[in-house]
């Protein structure tokens, strides 16, 4: 057995409290020292010797609030979210997205580096690393305040060493070590997660799956991929792969997937399969104001396009939406029944969509779902935009910085 020096116990055992207390005051405050206390069972002293080291190295401030029970007001205290910036960045499949936040998540900065995929996996990393080179560069003279980088990208990610293996979009570009090369550059700490797993926690720390317990974020954009919370916590499954609902086969005869597979959910009812069944009902003939929105171009229609005949009610467009609603709501019937989430957010760019594919979700999940789970289950939209994924990402990030303010 290896003999711990009580050098080393010690400061283990103080970096243990301090990681209490901040995290008492991170994520419950405003809140006393007193109230660490009690919370955390450390004793007064001991509270409020850490709560003047994390205040002197400015990882704490006092609020202006204060508490009182009718005798003398006491200080409260809570994180000050500029001590330290994070990075996020998602890779979708033709833009770069990249944020910086604080760490409560308020975002200081957006930026957007649009890419051709022919540029191949070399000119991608290039773009990449410059792309977050530029951003760092940019807050002058606060380099040093970057706790790291969080990236989300829409493929399969081992969480051993933060390789993507899959690129569904970038299928020819093979297994891209982002973690390691990204780290190699900048002597950043990063994180690397699936796309829709970061969109997911970024709705548990800062959006609409706050405070909840078990729910599903449907990422809808040019695939489907899905986050999965289940007991507060962010499951990720055995190799770190689950979520993959886009890839859930619902047409045997249906078109061939990208990941090789026939009829996957995400052929049916992603943004490119709404375009392309647009292009081929107005093909065959079917009478539409689309084309004429285009331009009069077949290769000019795009999501906004659609989106914008379907509220001059052109019919195709309503039908279209229509029909993506309710493959996508027979496939959230499956997840409401088999795993009972009491919440289901839809993110991506079915948003702008709103009621024309929220209306026939919920329709089918009335006549589909079964009673008791359908009851206890609520679909909406997220709130946090295009940036749920790429704020998402940081916060493995800021939760490691919880747990050791003071090495930091």
């Amino acid at each position: 057995m290896t003999k711990i020096s009580p050098s080393l116990r010690a400061t283990s055992l103080s970096q243990h409290n301090a990681s209490v207390v901040f995290a008492n005051i991170f994520y419950n405050g405003p809140i006393t020292q007193r109230e660490i206390s009690r919370i955390s069972g450390l004793s007064f002293t001991t509270t409020a010797a850490i709560v003047s080291r994390l205040k002197k190295r400015g990882i704490i401030e006092r609020s202006i609030e204060s508490s009182t029970n009718g005798g003398r007001p006491a200080a409260l205290y809570r994180c000050n979210p500029s001590y330290r910036y994070v990075m996020g960045i998602e890779a979708q499949h033709d833009k770069l997205y990249l944020i910086v936040s604080d760490l409560a998540g308020h975002v200081l900065s957006r930026s957007t580096t649009p890419f051709d995929k022919k540029i191949g996996k070399d000119g991608f990393l290039d773009l990449l690393l410059q792309a977050v080179k530029n951003l760092i560069d940019s807050f002058k003279g606060q380099s040093t305040r970057f706790l790291g980088v969080g990236i989300g990208v829409g493929g399969l990610v081992d969480p051993k060493d933060g390789s993507v293996s899959i690129l569904s979009h970038l299928p020819d570009w093979g297994n891209l070590s982002l973690k390691s090369i990204v780290e190699g550059e900048f002597h950043l700490k990063v994180f690397v997660q699936n796309n829709s797993d970061a969109a997911a926690l970024g709705e548990l720390r800062y959006g609409l799956g706050r405070g909840k317990r078990n729910f599903l974020f449907i990422n809808v954009k040019d695939g489907i991929g899905m986050g999965i919370v289940l007991n507060g916590e962010l499951y990720m499954g055995t190799s770190g792969t689950a979520g993959e609902f886009g890839h859930i086969t619902v047409d045997d005869h249906g078109p061939v997937c990208t990941c090789g597979n026939v009829g996957c959910l995400e052929t049916l009812t992603s943004v490119p399969a709404l375009v392309q069944n647009a292009k081929k009902s107005i093909t065959q003939g079917v009478t539409s104001m689309i084309k004429e929105i285009a331009g009069g171009d077949l290769n000019a229609i795009t999501f906004p396009v659609l989106l914008e005949a379907a509220k001059q009610e052109d019919k195709l467009a309503y039908k279209l939406f229509t029909d993506v609603g309710r493959y996508l709501g027979e496939g959230i019937v499956s997840l409401v029944n088999l795993l009972n989430p009491e919440l289901i957010i839809i993110g991506g760019d079915f948003v702008q969509a709103g009621d024309l594919i929220l209306e026939p979700i919920n329709d089918v999940l009335r006549r589909q779902a079964l009673e008791l789970p359908r009851k206890a289950v609520e679909v909406v939209f997220s709130k946090l935009g295009e940036s749920a994924s790429a704020l998402g990402s940081v916060v493995p990030l800021v939760e490691e910085f919880v747990a050791s303010p003071l090495s930091k």
